[in-house]
């Protein structure tokens, strides 16, 4: 009975102060979630949001377009700052080592999250002149070797000789 009696008091107790409590202290502050950073579904200061196009897998920023296209190399540009694009690509890829210079930010060996995870890539990072930045995606996948060739066969077809000379030294002139 005892037990009852103490449970009854400390519910009662707590009522009270839940009753006295004004509605500014219940209620978190409207400018506390604005001191703590932005929402989740708002950009971090110097954040790309992610656009449609792709190159090689990797999707580029929104804001940027794509001004080159070939077999083994894309370009785009676009008004976001290097630094920013840099640290979207790096988000996106992965990497072992990344050269960051004074004119521009190599990835020299990646492979890309959304692309072919049998190719490699190398992608640079620059300032464009007037403003904005350039991104260069290079496929550097080594070609395959051909099977089933002797060496002075794969020497021969490259136009050397086994020593590594050349076949026709006419034909260098």
């Amino acid at each position: 009975m005892t037990r009852v009696r103490s449970r009854s008091a400390v519910l009662f107790v707590l009522g009270l102060c839940a009753c006295n409590a004004s509605p500014e202290q219940t209620v978190a502050p409207a400018n506390a979630s604005a001191s703590a950073g932005p929402p989740v579904d708002h950009l971090a200061k110097g954040e790309l949001a992610q656009g449609t196009d792709k190159l090689f897998g990797l999707p580029i920023p929104r804001k940027m377009r794509v001004e080159r296209r070939f077999i083994d190399a894309a370009h785009a540009s676009g008004p976001v700052s290097p630094e920013d694009l840099s640290n979207y690509v790096r988000q996106r890829v992965s990497v072992a080592q990344v050269e960051i210079g004074a004119a521009r930010t190599v990835f020299p060996r990646v492979l890309i999250h959304g692309g072919d995870p049998k190719r490699t890539y190398r992608i640079e990072v620059s300032p464009r002149a007037g403003g904005g930045a350039e991104l260069e995606v290079r496929d550097i996948t080594p070609k395959p070797v051909p099977s089933g060739m002797s060496d002075a066969e794969l020497w021969r077809r490259a136009g050397r000789n086994p020593d590594g000379t050349p076949i026709d030294p006419k034909a260098l002139e």
